[in-house]
């Protein structure tokens, strides 16, 4: 199959620092060699900042508006988009960049993996940070205007979104959360022979509101914030939250993510390389998730990445 690895080294908008040294990591690291080894056809592309900004949320919604134009751009050649970024909000331009499709893909559910919520709005958020907030802005929460008027998207619906392996969430975030239309699978409820059930569960209720994708089943976007994981298996993220999954139980959840829908893109985030281990754990788990999530994917004859 032919893969769009797109890198995005922001963190809130600001470039090449902290968590937006992630994707500088993995291209040297050889992720797109991997992928290429694979038998994917490889297409390398950096979304860059381009417009001027006054504060934070301008300068995130710049970013997340090059990222829209890269998805849109990988979607019309017929190529995953495989986004490796800084911070969660990089969703925003991935789900802009499907809207932006006419072909259905602006209407896709999202399966997002993390510890936190990211649930967080102005008014319920007890730090201020605004990269706990992009799930309640996808959702037309947070920042509405904001988002509409830099990335021409719209909200999504809650019904069609389902959060995994979240234990670390403000209490106005938690109640909100609980209240919503979100289908949420916490992570206490992931563990041995629970996960099956209960993201079956949660994924069956995502199959009745999402239209299928080409392949008959339902397209999905798939989000992965490496802090999902256990500190023990990726200590270099920005805010590690003990009690996380195992590396198994990640990729038997992604696995199952891709047993019960067709993806149609895939975002990796929160990956710090200043804070990783002297084995580079973190750079490995990573890594490893990008080829999970490419696993069973058509393949194409061996090319060389560009």
């Amino acid at each position: 199959m032919r893969v769009t690895l797109i890198a995005v080294p922001y963190d809130l908008g600001r470039a090449d620092v902290g968590s937006g040294r992630g994707p500088a990591a993995y291209l040297q690291a050889g992720a797109a060699e991997s992928l290429q080894a694979r038998g994917h056809d490889v297409d390398v592309v950096t979304a860059r900042r381009s417009a001027p900004f006054h504060d934070e949320l301008q300068a995130v919604l710049a970013v997340a508006d090059a990222v829209a134009g890269a998805v849109a751009d990988a979607l019309a050649r017929e190529s995953l988009p495989l986004v490796v970024a800084g911070n969660c909000n990089v969703a925003l331009g991935v789900r802009a960049g499907l809207q932006r499709r006419a072909d259905g893909s602006g209407s896709a559910g999202l399966v997002w993996l993390d510890a936190h919520g990211d649930f967080n709005t102005p008014a319920t958020t007890e730090t201020g940070y605004l990269d706990g907030m992009p799930l309640a802005m996808l959702c037309g929460r947070a920042y509405r205007e904001a988002v509409s008027e830099a990335l021409g998207a719209t909200p999504m619906a809650e019904s069609s979104v389902v959060h995994v392996g979240g234990r670390d969430l403000d209490r106005g975030e938690a109640a909100a959360m609980v209240a919503s239309g979100i289908g949420v699978v916490r992570g206490d409820e992931l563990r041995g022979d629970r996960l099956t059930t209960a993201l079956s569960a949660r994924l069956d209720e995502l199959a009745s509101v999402v239209p299928p994708g080409a392949d008959g089943r339902p397209a999905v976007h798939l989000h992965v914030d490496l802090d999902v994981l256990d500190p023990s298996a990726a200590p270099g993220v920005t805010f590690p939250s003990p009690g996380g999954l195992s590396a198994a139980q990640l990729f038997a959840a992604i696995e199952l993510v891709q047993a019960r829908s067709g993806l149609i893109a895939v975002t990796v985030a929160s990956f710090t390389p200043d804070r990783d281990d002297a084995a580079a754990s973190t750079l490995a788990a990573g890594l490893a998730v990008l080829g999970r999530a490419t696993e069973g994917l058509p393949q194409e004859a061996p090319a060389t990445p560009r």
